[in-house]
């Protein structure tokens, strides 16, 4: 059985009352048990299966959106004319600094549990989520504001968006 399989059997009989089934099972051999255990483990399965879809979905779209907003703000820039007049055209980044949007990210939360998650993370965690997700920063920006590589903003993002995911699934 590979280490995969074996972690979902452990978190299906992480939950008390799976666990009292199996152990009912292993006790009495009852086929109407052990229908009643297969029966959980294919909904606690299929659970596990829509939230790793919705998961790669919401990875998949996300990077698809920070490519358009980027080719976006690559187009949208603050130029100067020929005649010397200024055009503003619109950026979001700063746009949003104008209209006076919260920089922390918690304030743009809605779910309770990430919610409570997030609070757990250090003022740096927070900090560098908030200029990824609310101020829309690229790592190569990040870097250069924390005067770190952008590798390590990328591997502490990963890092922390991986630890908030398995926060999440465990609650």
């Amino acid at each position: 059985m590979g280490t995969g399989n074996k972690k979902i059997i452990e978190e299906f009989l992480s939950y008390p009352d799976n666990k009292k089934l199996f152990e009912d099972y292993q006790y009495t051999k009852s086929q109407e048990i052990k229908n009643q255990l297969d029966n959980e483990f294919k909904k606690f399965y299929q659970n596990i299966r829509i939230l790793s879809y919705v998961i790669k979905v919401l990875h998949y779209e996300s990077k698809r959106f920070d490519q358009k907003e980027r080719l976006h703000r690559s187009k949208n820039i603050l130029s100067l004319d020929s005649d010397d007049k200024i055009t503003v055209i619109y950026h979001e980044r700063f746009f949003t600094d104008f209209i006076g949007f919260s920089d922390d990210i918690a304030d743009h939360i809605s779910s309770e549990k990430l919610f409570f998650s997030i609070r757990k993370l250090s003022e740096r965690q927070k900090k560098i989520l908030s200029l990824v997700f609310v101020k829309q920063m690229t790592d190569r920006e990040i870097a250069s504001y924390f005067g770190i590589s952008q590798q390590a903003v990328s591997k502490s993002r990963r890092n922390i968006i991986d630890n908030i995911r398995k926060e999440l699934t465990y609650d």
